[in-house]
């Protein structure tokens, strides 16, 4: 492991905890305790760490700036902010999105319904990679290979859910969500709360993600889940279409495009 991917470790700590002594950094890291120092005044001198009372570190205010920054400027959190507001204003229901980076899958933006939910997993949590909607619908827009080593890293977490105990039972459920279109989970992240979404993945744009609503159980009842499903697949494709290509690669993606990619990845993905 690289001194970088070692210092991005010291950060990921804190998910653990609010606040850490050098010493207790280096020990949960099996680093020395000079290099655990060093790590910490590195952090503390760019700002992602700052000194606490007793000797300890949290997380420190450029991480603040940064979350900042990735609200105005993220490419697909601007794509996704009108689509997902309409969708919550339509429904009711609290409208999420996700991405994966690495082996990690992150709620990235957020847009609450009147039904005023509460759930777990909002905007910065990273999410079980085999539990909930939006993670299911990641994985089945994944490439096989990055799937196979995404299953084999999370093996303990993959085993302990009946639909991922193996690659194969995995690739199973895979295939059964995208000749669906969409997911739908009950209660896996929160009792009482629904999770219904879709793959939202555009290779010219580098994206997997995932789009869905969390509703709760009574209310969903009421609901017609094709036309929940429609809804969204519909939001997903807006997002899409809004979303700008790299320089250089030719005009802004219309609606029709998108649909196009999308019904084309699926396809390429059913293949592989």
């Amino acid at each position: 492991m690289s001194s970088l991917a070692r210092m991005l470790a010291v950060l990921d700590l804190f998910d653990e905890s609010a606040a850490w002594t050098a010493e207790a950094i280096a020990q949960r890291l099996a680093i020395s305790l000079p290099t655990g120092y060093r790590y910490v005044r590195e952090l503390s001198d760019s700002g992602l760490l700052r000194r606490d009372a007793g000797g300890t570190y949290v997380l420190g205010p450029r991480v603040i700036e940064l979350d900042h920054r990735i609200r105005v400027g993220d490419p697909l959190i601007i794509a996704s902010q009108q689509a997902m507001r309409d969708l919550a204003d339509e429904t009711g229901c609290d409208a999420v999105l996700a991405t994966i980076y690495g082996q990690n899958i992150v709620t990235v933006h957020h847009e609450a319904g009147s039904e005023r939910i509460s759930a777990s997993f909002g905007r910065g949590r990273r999410m079980p990679p085999f539990r909930g909607m939006m993670s299911r619908n990641i994985l089945s827009a994944l490439p096989r290979a990055r799937l196979k080593k995404l299953h084999e890293a999370a093996a303990g977490q993959a085993r302990a859910e009946p639909f991922a105990r193996d690659f194969e039972t995995l690739l199973a459920e895979m295939r059964r969500i995208r000749r669906a279109g969409y997911c739908v989970t009950y209660g896996e992240l929160d009792p009482g709360l629904v999770g219904i979404g879709v793959p939202l993945a555009s290779p010219e744009h580098r994206i997997i993600a995932s789009l869905g609503l969390i509703i709760g159980k009574q209310r969903y009842a009421a609901f017609d889940e094709k036309r929940l499903a429609t809804m969204i697949r519909a939001a997903a494709d807006r997002v899409i279409a809004n979303l700008p290509l790299p320089a250089g690669d030719g005009p802004p993606v219309t609606q029709a495009r998108a649909a196009r990619a999308q019904s084309g990845y699926n396809h390429r993905l059913e293949t592989t």
